[in-house]
């Protein structure tokens, strides 16, 4: 029998089995957990590498935590608008801040409503309104109605002196209205005449005046 132990058929054939194909990973074969990734300390320790103290590095960029604000208080409030663009000396302010701060109103935006409206020299008034029941956004209310009626009362007596104006010398009816007097008082009576009449007859407007003021004492 020849001998086929070079022969490379023979040993192709003879030879030990190939490996099996390598199965597909599944979810089944995986691991329970997945493992923990390495961190510069480990692979520092691993490669044998110094990395020196890293204690003191911090992370550029990363705003700093901010704390949290300071609760608003009566005192606060009030030390904050009074030394607004420097209206008054904070040891000033600090004085009407402990004054604000004890009296009856507690509440910071009250307050800080109250001074809006009456000043801070006007805690006792705050605190004579606020006795009446009276709120910051009813008093403000009632000013506005105020300011809207003297506007009104205004404007007619704007009319009443341009209507004026036309029945007397240029410049009277502005130097009548420039020395107090009112629409009203030129229907008074001056020696048997109203002052009406008398400007009409062309008595000098200071004579008039001073009539009127006599009259008013």
């Amino acid at each position: 029998m020849p001998d086929l132990s070079h022969d490379p058929l023979y040993l192709w054939l003879t030879g030990p089995a190939p490996t099996a194909r390598r199965e597909a990973v599944t979810p089944a074969s995986m691991p329970a957990r997945r493992p923990r990734a390495a961190t510069a300390a480990d692979i520092a320790e691993r490669e044998g590498l110094d990395l020196g103290d890293l204690t003191a590095y911090q992370r550029r960029g990363r705003r700093p935590r901010r704390g949290r604000q300071p609760k608003a208080t009566v005192l606060s409030t009030v030390i904050s608008l009074a030394t607004d663009h420097g209206l008054l000396p904070r040891e000033t302010a600090i004085t009407y801040g402990r004054r604000w701060a004890a009296s009856q109103i507690t509440e910071p935006q009250e307050a800080a409503e109250w001074i809006r409206l009456v000043g801070l020299d006007g805690l006792d008034q705050a605190l004579k309104l606020r006795g009446q029941g009276i709120t910051p956004a009813q008093e403000k209310a009632r000013r506005a109605r105020e300011e809207q009626d003297r506007l009104a009362a205004r404007a007619v007596e704007d009319c009443q002196w341009a209507e004026l104006a036309t029945r007397y010398r240029p410049g009277v009816a502005r130097q009548l209205r420039l020395d107090g007097c009112t629409p009203d008082m030129l229907d008074r009576v001056i020696n048997g005449k109203t002052a009406d009449q008398l400007l009409r007859a062309g008595r000098p407007v200071p004579v008039i005046i001073n009539a009127l003021r006599a009259a008013d004492n």
